[in-house]
């Protein structure tokens, strides 16, 4: 008999034998196989647990999205059945609530108390040790310990720095999600020990699609107050420009107002619009102003006189112009 050891738990193995005698240099034949499992074992690894918490609804009580990622670990203990979801007022740990969920992701609807929210994958053989988050109460402010955050891109890589003002504060969770996702089940994260940067590979953003991305920092099973900005990975020249509205022309002047554009044509941040106005048959001038002005006035204008005017918004990749306009100023 023999002991085979090193074996991963709940794993399949097929095993055969031959033998020879010791005045033998030939083998025999392999024996027919014999297949068999190893045991589970309960997962060891705790899940990679999540929340948004959206604002209350009339009726006092919110919606939590709890969400987590998948056990990954290798090899594995034993194939995961479910996850075991509980959650209780902070003050009354007596009112536990379990939810059994197969999916990675619940919505709790909870009140304005603060929660502890658990989650625990389980096998045949157990459940994994739980992931804890607390879920704060309406209204509960933290104090802001994140001074700044920054991203910047390399070839390959995003990478986000931020800086702490207490540096006891080890783990983090980095947050991000496109600008325009509203499902709060959307929103990749990732937690961060003893770092104050995170990188991962640029294939995981889009280019020319603004992103929020958070900063978190973690006391324990407590979420602190985030640091969030916007970003874009790559941009390009917005998709359409501006559409002039000439309104009312006077005589000598004219105020031309505009819209922005959609956020899903900017394909970068607006640093500046550019107003380009023109006389029949004379020299063509322009004028630019910062991305929070929407309308200009222009003076010294020619009376009676047409003239063609068009906006660029421009970004950091370049300007793309609006459709033209005519407007004529009045002779009196």
């Amino acid at each position: 008999s023999c002991n085979l050891t090193g074996l991963w738990d709940s794993t399949e193995y097929s095993v055969a034998i031959r033998c020879r005698s010791f005045e033998s240099v030939i083998w025999s034949e392999w024996s027919r196989e014999i297949t068999a499992s190893t045991e589970e074992k309960a997962p060891s690894e705790k899940v990679d647990l999540w929340r948004v918490i959206e604002s209350s609804h009339s009726t006092g009580s919110r919606s939590v999205h709890l969400m987590w990622k998948p056990l990954n670990s290798f090899p594995p203990s034993g194939r995961i059945l479910g996850y075991k979801i509980q959650y209780f007022p902070e003050n009354n740990a007596t009112v536990k609530m379990t939810n059994i969920s197969t999916d990675t992701k619940i919505i709790l609807l909870l009140n304005e108390e603060a929660y502890i929210t658990s989650v625990a994958a389980y096998n045949y053989a157990g459940d994994s040790p739980e992931a804890i988050l607390r879920i704060p109460s309406t209204g509960e402010k933290t104090s802001q310990i994140i001074e700044t955050v920054r991203t910047f891109t390399t070839n390959e890589e995003v990478v986000v720095e931020w800086i702490a003002s207490e540096p006891e504060v080890n783990k983090y969770v980095v947050e991000w999600y496109e600008e325009l996702e509203t499902d709060p089940f959307g929103r990749s994260w990732q937690y961060v020990s003893n770092s104050t940067n995170w990188k991962t590979n640029k294939k995981n953003f889009k280019p020319f699609i603004c992103y929020n991305i958070s900063v978190y920092p973690l006391y324990g099973n407590k979420v602190g107050a985030p640091y969030s900005i916007q970003t874009y990975i790559q941009e390009k020249k917005p998709s359409e420009g501006p559409v002039a509205d000439t309104g009312i022309p006077g005589k000598n002047e004219v105020t031309i107002k505009w819209k922005e554009i959609s956020k899903d044509k900017r394909n970068g941040f607006i640093s500046n619009y550019t107003i380009f106005y023109k006389p029949e048959d004379g020299k063509e001038l322009n004028e630019t102003v910062n991305s929070d002005v929407l309308q200009y006035r222009l003076k010294s204008l020619q009376a009676n006189t047409q003239y063609t005017v068009y906006i660029m918004a421009s970004n950091g990749a370049g300007g793309t112009n609006g459709e033209p306009k005519t407007f004529k100023t009045l002779k009196f």
